[in-house]
């Protein structure tokens, strides 16, 4: 008897790749990840009261569109449920999950500047401009590595690279390397001039 007909189950023996298993078993791992982080909307510990700090130096934060204003901080504290639920409010706009959760990973990137003493960031931050900037730039950078279009395929509703998707946060392809560089290059102007530049 053969193995396929042991298990009960037939497996197919063509030689295409789709038919076979996954070459490591942690290919998806971060997608799937982002996937579940974002259908929970679990976000990092302290998520929202940097987000409040960051909209004190903007007018405000915008995802697909919709804008969380930075008059929101005058109505409401940071540690105020009301606060993160109309956070909540805004980043559910996002229908697809892990692209929800390259926002969140896009806003405590930006939530970092907070810290920095930089008085104004500009007007309205498209947050979205910053994650699309971002997988630009890990696309050209995985292209120029010789990574073929099927490595590079793009999700047809975000036009983001399912590889991103499936990066690690960290690491010299991890996607806080990318959303640095793009939030980097997204407010240059408002940096101050004592050094910060983009490698």
């Amino acid at each position: 008897m053969e193995a396929s007909q042991l298990s009960g189950h037939s497996i197919p023996q063509s030689g295409t790749g789709e038919d076979r298993p996954f070459k490591d078993g942690r290919q998806g791992q971060w997608q799937r990840r982002r996937r579940l982080d974002g259908a929970l909307n679990r976000v990092p510990v302290g998520f929202y009261q940097k987000v409040w700090k960051i909209l004190q130096k903007c007018h405000g934060l915008s995802v697909e569109g919709f804008v969380l204003p930075s008059s929101t901080t005058k109505e409401m504290t940071p540690g105020e449920i009301k606060f993160a639920v109309h956070v909540e409010s805004v980043l559910n706009r996002v229908p697809q999950p892990e692209y929800r959760q390259l926002f969140v990973e896009a806003i405590l990137v930006l939530t970092m500047l907070a810290e920095v003493e930089v008085h104004c960031l500009g007007s309205i931050i498209a947050v979205e401009k910053i994650v699309h900037l971002a997988n630009d730039l890990f696309y050209e950078e995985q292209k120029a590595l010789g990574a073929d279009d099927n490595m590079l395929e793009k999700d047809p509703a975000t036009g983001i690279c399912t590889l991103l998707y499936d990066s690690a946060p960290s690491g010299r392809f991890g996607t806080m390397t990318y959303l640095s560089k793009a939030v980097v290059a997204y407010v240059q102007e408002f940096l101050p001039s004592s050094g910060c530049t983009m490698q």
